[in-house]
């Protein structure tokens, strides 16, 4: 499916109903946008998480083991990268270290 769109002037695009519907996107859903070469990829984001609770379908995924497993990815993504001068903040990736 190719749509044109128009940039507005704060550099805001509008993306068409027949594309939100085709990819089931809702007001409040993330995007992620990326620049491949000369073109802009859109993709709806996914909380990996909420994927995580619908593949273990009846099985409990709480805030309690969400908190745990992030935690416990950061001391993993702190400990491979620490030798590496780098340090993980929480909430926006990877920062260099002071």
């Amino acid at each position: 499916m190719g749509v044109r769109v128009r940039v507005d002037e704060r550099g805001r695009i509008t993306l068409p109903k027949e594309v939100r519907t085709a990819l089931n996107i809702a007001p409040g859903d993330e995007l992620t946008l990326s620049v491949v070469g000369n073109k802009i990829v859109l993709e709806k984001s996914t909380d990996p998480f909420e994927k995580l609770a619908r593949l273990l379908g009846s099985l409990s995924f709480d805030r309690r083991l969400r908190v745990e497993a992030e935690q416990e990815a950061m001391r993993s993504a702190t400990e491979r990268l620490g030798s590496h001068g780098k340090e993980v903040s929480p909430g926006n990736g990877f920062s260099t270290g002071a």
